[in-house]
């Protein structure tokens, strides 16, 4: 068993009013916070006044010197041998070199490809540290390819690797003595690539208090009038790349990761980012991807199954693990994921979602790939639906309908959310080799070791498919590419007007830009569908997990994965917390036959709402197959005929012209203002009209 840690428990805080003139109070005894004009220069004053350096951009940096192959960064050069000397000259490769000012952003990968000869070639940089009194921080390395590092002329660092450079490849701490400090590195490259990351890293403790109060002066959200998104301290020297959230019924929470570990953390929300506490409540499983607190269980997926987790002993730990269900193909594919678990209320039934396998043309080689599964009390798997692609969300809403994401490629155009039904195909062809081949949807003919023995390909008497694939249910919901590009997990607002205006609705996540997006859904002719609309940015890392907490505030847990987001950071988890002033927002979208009801958060400014200039509406559909993503096609425009509005000032029927199913709907509306003044947040929004309603609505 593993001894439990503790962070960020024991900091004494205290506040003591300083430099009133300056406008600077102290948030806790280590951060003395000095307000001004900027984020920049708040920061920067801050730091100072807390006693931590201030780290100049420009550096300097001399070379190219030659790299022997029989050497690597080992071989030595004037810079590491000599008293510096920015005037100085050397011999370099090919060429005399000298010292000469370059701009490096901490916290970036910075390329050194700035010679003509940049391949087999070693550089070295400097950097003068001046500080108010001797400290100790630690910095975040990483090259491309070798680094080795001098502070004050005692080396501290040398890797002779060839990798890609990338945050935390080293952690070194400098203690630097008060006043000058010399900081010397040296990079070396093989090949292509050549590259630097440094930066200096604060404690966690202050990083979080300064960050919280840069946000309360300097919102990070465009939308931070309205929602605030503060960052949850981390545990030191670990990887939180979150893959699973789940709230305890005392209001801990879990956080897994992708790499197999979850955490227990009390107090996630606390407004005292020192009040935070983890503890480590298992080490080591394979993947872990979802998380469903069960009482005083877990459950949770990993690779290879569904586990039941306990703590029999009351010590903070897990110590007993219980297979649910292994009942599905497992090949050791990279894109095997499994997500889930949820329950269906009413049955008590499980349910879950599996990658399908990549690369194997139309055919999985692994059971139940690309399904949905439901897991009853037995802990057998049932195929539910199938043709699914990689479905990385899967949950109910509050009204007991399954759905789940599912992310562009091919056989899907751009990434969706799906209302899931037993027996339904959703599109992704390569997982039909596990029907039954009868005509039906179903995968009761197969079992997790074969597959149905009708091959996919039978021909009848015509020439025709034996064995058609059946038909492919459309989503709820189509994503525009230009917002979504991986969509991750969805939640329903069910806080009761405790996160704003959009109760009931559904928010989904988005790695590759960071963001929450927010889903209005409507049944018409028997099947979900309606609008989605642009919500919450600026988060620290790829958003991959939404929960929200007992007291109405949305947790968010990130992770860069491996193909980045606008985020930038690898990992993160924060938490959205509302202001109580009310955006002027599209609240939803209803769809009537010959055009949409738009409804709004606060009432209209008549004037502007009742222009059509004001509204564009156009349309577009998407390609069917097995291409990687389609394009819009089929774009139209469509002239807004007819304007209303209701009494209440809050909804504006427009009719527009050639209005039909089967396409997605964007409008964008252009300087439609409340009543009271307030800009639109958000202008655009998109409609997947699967149906039109049979029936009028006056």
């Amino acid at each position: 068993m593993i001894a439990p840690r503790l962070y960020f428990d024991r900091f004494a805080l205290a506040c003591v009013l300083v430099a009133l003139a300056a406008g600077s109070t102290c948030a806790s005894d280590d951060l003395v916070y000095v307000k001004k004009d900027s984020k920049a220069e708040t920061r920067a004053a801050s730091l100072e006044a807390s006693g931590y350096p201030q780290w100049p951009e420009l550096w300097q940096i001399i070379g190219p010197f030659d790299l022997p192959a029989d050497q690597g960064l080992a071989a030595v050069y004037p810079p590491e041998t000599e008293p510096l000397n920015l005037k100085a000259r050397y011999p370099g490769k090919g060429q005399e070199v000298a010292w000469k000012p370059i701009r490096l952003s901490d916290g970036r990968v910075n390329s050194l490809k700035r010679f003509k000869e940049n391949d087999a070639a070693i550089v070295y940089l400097y950097r003068r540290i001046d500080v108010p009194r001797a400290i100790d921080v630690r910095v975040s390395l990483g090259s491309d390819d070798g680094l080795a590092l001098w502070l004050n002329g005692e080396q501290l660092l040398f890797r002779d690797v060839k990798r890609e450079a990338a945050p935390g490849q080293d952690l070194v701490t400098l203690k630097l003595n008060e006043g000058r400090n010399d900081l010397l590195v040296k990079v070396s490259n093989q090949a292509d690539n050549w590259s630097l990351y440094f930066e200096p890293l604060l404690p966690p403790l202050l990083l979080n208090q300064l960050t919280r109060r840069l946000i309360d002066d300097f919102p990070n959200m465009p939308e931070g009038a309205y929602y605030r998104n503060y960052p949850i301290p981390l545990p030191e020297g670990e990887m939180i790349e979150v893959a699973g959230l789940a709230f305890r019924p005392d209001g801990a929470l879990y956080v897994a990761t992708r790499r197999g570990d979850v955490w227990l953390v009390e107090n996630p929300t606390a407004a005292d980012p020192a009040e935070v506490r983890w503890r480590p409540y298992i080490r080591g499983l394979h993947e872990v991807l979802g998380l469903l607190a069960d009482g005083d269980d877990l459950l949770l997926v990993q690779r290879p199954e569904i586990t039941r987790v306990r703590d029999t002993d009351r010590d903070g730990e897990a110590d007993e693990f219980l297979t649910v269900c292994d009942d599905f193909g497992l090949s050791g594919h990279y894109h095997e994921y499994i997500y889930g678990p949820v329950r269906e209320e009413k049955t008590g039934n499980l349910f879950i979602t599996l990658n399908a396998d990549l690369g194997h043309g139309d055919q999985s080689p692994t059971a139940y790939r690309g399904a949905v599964v439901k897991v009853g009390p037995n802990g057998r798997a049932i195929p539910w639906a199938t043709g699914l692609r990689s479905p990385n969300g899967v949950n109910f809403s509050p009204d007991g309908r399954l759905f789940y994401t599912d992310n562009q490629g091919e056989w899907i155009p751009v990434c969706k959310l799906t209302e899931v039904r037993q027996g339904e195909f959703y599109g992704h062809r390569p997982s039909t080799i596990w029907l039954p081949r009868n005509g039906k949807v179903g995968l009761a003919n197969a079992t997790a070791n074969q597959p149905s023995d009708a091959p996919a390909d039978a021909k009848d008497e015509n020439g025709d498919p034996a064995y058609p694939d059946p038909p492919v249910v459309a989503p709820a919901i189509w994503f525009p590419y230009v917002m979504v590009r991986s969509a991750s997990e969805p939640v329903w607002d069910t806080t009761d007007g405790r996160f704003g205006p959009f109760a009931g609705q559904c928010l989904v996540g988005e790695l590759t830009n960071a963001l929450v997006l927010r889903v209005a859904m409507e049944e018409v002719e028997g099947r979900m569908q309606g609008a989605c609309f642009p919500m919450l940015r600026g988060f620290s890392s790829g958003v991959n997990r939404l929960e929200f907490a007992p007291d109405g505030t949305l947790v968010v847990g990130g992770t860069n994965r491996g193909w980045g987001s606008t985020g930038g950071r690898d990992q993160s988890l924060e938490f959205v917390k509302f202001t109580g002033n009310t955006p002027f927002e599209i609240h939803s979208i209803h769809i009537e036959p010959t055009g949409f009801d738009l409804a709004f958060t606060l009432p209209v400014e008549a004037p502007s709402a009742l222009e059509a200039k004001r509204y564009l509406v156009e349309s577009y559909r998407y390609h069917y197959w097995s291409t990687y993503g389609s394009p819009e096609i089929d774009r139209r425009q469509h002239e807004v005929t007819e304007l209303k509005l209701s009494e209440d000032g809050r909804t504006v029927h427009l009719k527009a012209s050639g209005i039909e199913a089967g396409r997605v709907y964007h409008f964008r509306l252009s300087g439609v203002n409340a009543a009271n003044g307030l800009p639109l947040l958000h202008q655009d929004a998109y409609y997947t009209a699967n149906a039109l309603p049979s029936d009028p609505v006056e």
